[in-house]
């Protein structure tokens, strides 16, 4: 055999030998990405700000709090590493919940913003307007009925705001809140914005069975006038979250803490435990605070 025989023989033994390897390397079972979906309801003081994002990649940032807290949001949003958001979903334009975003947008960025469309005068929300069009961030209304997909199994489904709008509230911007249901597998996370019972009364009549939640972000920060008797008993959560602060008498009021008692439910505020996070994986629910990081679990 020639020199260049031998020479042709093994350069095919060798590209053989990685194709070999190659398929080998093909057959190999891919593991899949556990489906989690990780929740922060951030320490705001009195004001909303929920951080949702999925195993899949995927972020929303439901509402901001107040402007003074948009610093300690942008922290957790780069803790998480999840700049640019997927989207912004802001539940009602009062100052509690749409104050920080301006700093946040410019800070962090967004692909897409959504909120109740119910109009509302005021310079915050104005000013939130004229940032989302300077940086050519989408605009959309949400609908009830609208499903998001989050990825790795996990949805995010509005369930308000009403249409038509309610007119009939004392607060008719609190009383059109966008209300979202997060869930994966068995778990779920009813987020109600600053739902009052009126707009509880509509969501009961659309029918009791799509507010079932694990977990439920109470109404209003705890007010007197959200989260009523019927509602608890519909929704039927093991734990309840409220977003509030220090030193504040009607949030939770004790008229809506005495439901909660007699529901059994837990409770858990931020102003008593910090910014509070949990991870759904579809059977169980985690639980841990900034002020107790040991984990416990809802089964």
């Amino acid at each position: 055999m020639s020199r260049q025989d031998r020479s042709f023989r093994m350069v095919w033994a060798l590209i053989a030998a990685a194709l070999s390897l190659s398929c080998a390397r093909a057959a190999l079972p891919v593991r899949p990405v556990p489906a989690v979906v990780q929740v922060d309801f951030i320490a705001v003081n009195h004001g909303d700000s929920i951080l949702v994002a999925s195993s899949a990649g995927k972020s929303v940032l439901i509402d901001g709090g107040e402007a003074e807290a948009a610093d300690a949001v942008l922290a957790v949003l780069r803790k998480r590493g999840v700049c640019p958001l997927d989207m912004i979903l802001l539940t009602h334009p009062h100052a509690d919940h749409a104050g920080g975003l301006v700093k946040v947008i410019d800070g962090c960025g967004a692909r897409m913003f959504m909120d109740s469309g119910h109009p509302h005068a005021s310079q915050v929300y104005a000013r939130l307007l004229e940032r989302i069009e300077k940086r050519g961030i989408p605009l959309h209304q949400a609908v009830a009925g609208r499903r998001i997909d989050l990825g790795a199994g996990a949805t995010l489904t509005l369930l308000g705001p009403p249409h038509p709008p309610i007119t009939s509230s004392t607060d008719e911007v609190n009383a059109n809140s966008v209300v979202a249901r997060l869930a994966l597998g068995q778990t779920s996370l009813l987020l109600t914005g600053d739902a009052e019972f009126a707009e509880e009364k509509w969501l009961l009549s659309k029918g009791e069975s799509t507010l079932r939640a694990t977990v439920l972000k109470v109404g209003h920060h705890g007010s007197r006038t959200s989260t009523s008797a019927d509602f608890l008993a519909a929704v039927a959560p093991r734990l309840a979250v409220i977003s509030n602060r220090l030193g504040d008498a009607k949030h939770p009021h004790p008229e809506t803490l005495e439901r909660f008692r007699r529901a059994g439910v837990q409770i858990l505020e931020t102003a008593h435990e910090g910014t509070i996070h949990l991870e759904l994986d579809g059977e169980t629910v985690a639980i841990h605070t900034e002020k107790n990081p040991v984990e416990v679990r809802l089964p």
